[in-house]
């Protein structure tokens, strides 16, 4: 009877042991715990410090920081583009008009990305609690944000496609307004014979 009782126990606190022994591995910013039994692994990632967190949420920042000063010097570029485009057309003066609603196009194609990245920004730092994956998927997400809106290198981004639109239209618009001149009509064939 002993023998069968040490035998429970033992098993018993085996089973204990494997659940409830952790193994704690500290990562920079975090504490992660995970359990090593026959169940699924549990792990629990710990919200950072504070000083973690702002080393964190400051990355967030600059990495939209990045983005919003690549937006606007595309932004600055197209409009240049835009401007030599109508300065070297010999009828400047009448295409001014579009030269502004194009420019102001190329803006409204710009300036919802950047709201949309500043308050991305805002939340991130408000965030309660944050973590290294936190970190990892809004730097992913603005990753995005950038290929859609300026492209990956091999194809062309939304603000771009924007640009080479409107520049496009104004040089239709410069091709569609050329004056032709007539030759004044020849005389008839019988005032000619008279002189």
């Amino acid at each position: 009877m002993l023998t069968v009782l040490t035998t429970w126990i033992s098993e018993r606190i085996i089973t204990v042991t494997a659940v409830t022994v952790l193994t704690v591995a500290a990562v920079p910013t975090t504490l992660v715990i995970a359990s090593h039994d026959d169940h699924n692994t549990i792990a629990v990632i710990q919200p950072a410090d504070e000083h973690s967190k702002v080393v964190l949420v400051s990355a967030v920042k600059k990495a939209g920081d990045d983005v919003i000063a690549k937006l606007n010097s595309t932004e600055s570029s197209c409009n240049t583009q835009l401007t030599q485009t109508v300065s070297a057309s010999k009828v400047a003066a009448k295409v001014q008009p579009a030269l502004a609603t194009a420019k102001s196009r190329v803006h409204s194609s710009v300036s919802p990305i950047v709201a949309a990245i500043k308050a991305d920004q805002d939340r991130f730092a408000r965030l309660k609690f944050v973590t290294p994956q936190d970190e990892d998927n809004e730097l992913e997400h603005l990753k995005l944000i950038e290929i859609i809106a300026l492209g990956d290198g091999q194809s062309a981004g939304t603000i771009t496609v924007t640009c080479q639109t409107v520049l496009i239209t104004i040089t239709q618009t410069i091709q569609i307004t050329i004056v032709q001149t007539t030759p004044a009509p020849c005389p008839p064939s019988e005032e000619r014979d008279d002189d």
